[in-house]
């Protein structure tokens, strides 16, 4: 299982990509934190940029999936990284593998 964090500008609305990812059985848990404050260094300088930030809690092996499905949607250009959970509780266990569909190997 992982953490996935996706940085959406702020004119892309991060509601409707949670639910797509739901009804796509690719995620178990989402948060979003609208209006994120962020800085990072451009051309030498610092600018500061806000952004809808989206946490998701998924399975490692739909990790590619889910980035294809946000590229096509919102570019390339769009932030994601990934985070391993590596303990989790059974409730937020089973959360996770009952909302989220199995991978199928394509030949």
């Amino acid at each position: 299982m992982v953490n996935m964090i996706i940085y959406l500008k702020k004119e892309h609305n991060p509601n409707l990509l949670i639910e797509k990812l739901f009804n796509e059985e690719l995620i178990g848990k989402a948060s979003i934190d609208v209006d994120n404050v962020a800085y990072i260094k451009k051309d030498h300088k610092v600018e500061k940029v806000i952004n809808s930030v989206i946490t998701i809690q998924t399975k490692a092996v739909l990790f590619t999936e889910i980035t294809t499905l946000i590229e096509k949607e919102f570019g390339e250009d769009v932030l994601i990284t990934s985070i391993p959970i590596v303990g989790s509780n059974v409730s937020f266990d089973k959360i996770i593998r009952e909302n989220t569909k199995t991978k199928h190997h394509q030949n």
